[in-house]
């Protein structure tokens, strides 16, 4: 049954997509996203691509979610606590504690704007296995890395 593609669906409808389809469609945002992703981290410019990655970035939504995972990651590296599956560089983690923290306050300000680049160097910081928050030679690097995002999420662009 081919409905038209305009128009309201009867309640309740909704079109079969083959999961095949939905992995490519993931594949290919996937793939926008490290294209607009690479394009914010090398150019001040805006693009269409970008301007679309930026507002997914700076959205609310994953404002709050970046900055539960810095409070998540800070909790996590507390000696108090016992080490969890995540590989956390727990020493570098607790000596950066208050900044990480106030990245995390920053993010969820909704009232004052962030800078997409900003909050993609957060999310590489939280995401990326191979970073100073988890590899004990790269541990280093956290303590010049942060103020660098802390400026950049400041910035205009």
């Amino acid at each position: 049954m081919d409905l038209p593609a305009l128009g309201p669906r009867p309640f309740g409808f909704r079109r079969f997509r083959s999961p095949l389809a939905l992995l490519r469609e993931r594949r290919e945002l996937r793939a926008a996203r490290r294209v607009a992703d690479a394009e914010l981290l090398e150019s001040g410019m805006p693009t269409t691509l970008t301007a679309w990655r930026a507002d997914e970035l700076t959205a609310p939504g994953n404002r709050l979610e970046l900055a539960r995972s810095l409070h998540r990651l800070v909790r996590s590296a507390d000696a108090r606590t016992l080490p969890g599956a995540i590989p956390l560089n727990r020493i570098v983690v607790r000596e950066e504690a208050e900044v990480l923290r106030a990245l995390a306050g920053r993010l969820e300000d909704l009232d004052r704007p962030v800078a997409a680049r900003g909050v993609l160097l957060v999310d590489r910081l939280v995401t990326d296995g191979y970073g100073p928050l988890y590899v004990p030679y790269r541990a280093g690097e956290l303590h010049w890395t942060l103020p660098r995002i802390a400026k950049s999420l400041d910035a205009a662009f």
